[in-house]
């Protein structure tokens, strides 16, 4: 699916939250203007970055957590 690949910048290292620190927030948004210009929605994006946390050992617990922080981030504009 595209953008895929740009979802780990989003983290900084491996599973740091979501658009933390300034490098990650650039991330974030060369991802987000990835998912837009794609047309992807905000289901898909969100499955991406769960996807992405499950391959890294992630708990679901802690996928809610950071897919609670991408959220006001990245769905108002992909909905």
């Amino acid at each position: 699916m595209a953008c895929q690949d740009l979802v780990s910048g989003c983290f900084g290292h491996d599973r740091t939250p979501f658009a933390v620190d300034a490098s990650d927030r650039h991330c974030a948004l060369a991802y987000l203007e990835c998912l837009v210009e794609n047309q992807v929605s905000w289901d898909q994006a969100r499955e991406q970055i769960r996807e992405y946390l499950t391959e890294r050992g992630a708990t679901p617990q802690q996928i809610a957590v950071q897919i609670d922080m991408a959220r006001p981030l990245l769905q108002p504009w992909l909905d």
